[in-house]
């Protein structure tokens, strides 16, 4: 059983992580401001970059939102000849989803992007709080065990 100083350790270090991820998320945010995508759009064209293909259910357990959801980022997706879609010739219910040669491009080219923003936004303000986040989300864990 936890005493509650154990408890309120961990929910300090949750907190921390949460302001992490909070803080991350910022940064990328700023990187992808002049490639044109939406955050999940941007992680579609990269999970599928990394997993070569997917079904749109998989994706939606992926990220964690409703096939609707996906469905909607990924017709956008098709539209500008990114992804592609086929289906399965032994089952018509599942459809692959792949980026097509101009997705991988397109992927490519919005990494280089969103490096050289990174690089020329003030980052350094921002990374340096990271960094004090994740070395205060170090100690709490220090603690907890």
């Amino acid at each position: 059983m936890l005493n509650h100083q154990q408890i309120k350790n961990q929910f300090e270090s949750l907190a921390t992580l949460q302001a992490i991820q909070k803080q991350a998320y910022q940064m990328l945010v700023q990187g992808l401001a002049t490639t044109g995508f939406s955050m999940r759009e941007w992680e579609i064209l990269v999970y599928l970059e990394q997993h070569g293909q997917a079904t749109a259910s998989e994706l939606a357990d992926a990220f964690m939102v409703t096939r609707t959801l996906i469905s909607r980022n990924t017709w956008r997706l098709i539209q500008d000849n990114l992804i592609q879609s086929q289906v399965n010739p032994n089952d018509r219910r599942i459809v692959w989803l792949s980026l097509t040669v101009n997705g991988q491009e397109r992927v490519q080219e919005g990494v280089r992007q969103v490096q050289a923003n990174l690089k020329t936004f003030d980052q350094s303000h921002n990374l340096e709080k990271l960094t004090k986040q994740v070395e205060a989300l170090s100690q709490q864990l220090a603690k907890i065990n």
